[in-house]
């Protein structure tokens, strides 16, 4: 099944939208996320990825203040380093999820494929870096997690935009 983007903007069902978050590795947390969002109600695809991006947006916005306050409350410097390295990858991931949202109002969606796969190892190499702390007061792990699900729907509703 593929929700096709159309002219007269097409209406997602709620069963379309659980066919494109089947195609993640947290299927209700897919749905659950998308459904979150009022606008989910009444969206064509090109509105979903809209939604996706703004929702990946938002979380990627919280982390990086978050780590950016962590710095600064940490006097173990192992620690301040992981958190300010994690900080420019979610910098750079914030500016990858700007450029997905101008190539949707673009039109320009064969663009939008590398920003994501680029939000993506921005977050494997704050996980990886991530991984030798010792403390995870801030819970850095599971927004990485939590960011990781975002950028895989963002992913899913971008590529189905691309079939057409």
């Amino acid at each position: 099944m593929s929700v096709t983007p159309t002219s007269t903007g097409h209406k997602l069902t709620d069963t379309e939208i659980k066919h494109l978050c089947s195609k993640t590795n947290n299927v209700g947390g897919c749905y659950k996320l998308l459904k979150s969002d009022p606008r989910t109600t009444n969206v064509d695809a090109r509105g979903l990825v809209e939604v996706s991006v703004d929702l990946a947006s938002n979380k990627a916005n919280k982390t990086h203040s978050l780590l950016n306050s962590s710095v600064n409350a940490t006097h173990d410097s192992r620690l301040k380093n992981i958190y300010k390295l994690c900080s420019s990858n979610y910098n750079d991931a914030i500016r990858d999820l700007k450029a997905i949202k101008n190539y949707l109002h673009l039109g320009t969606y064969k663009n939008i494929p590398s920003q994501v796969k680029d939000a993506d190892e921005e977050i494997k190499q704050c996980k990886k870096v991530y991984g030798g702390a010792t403390s995870d007061r801030s819970h850095i792990k599971k927004k990485n997690q939590e960011f990781e699900l975002l950028i895989s729907i963002v992913k899913v509703t971008s590529d189905n935009l691309n079939k057409n």
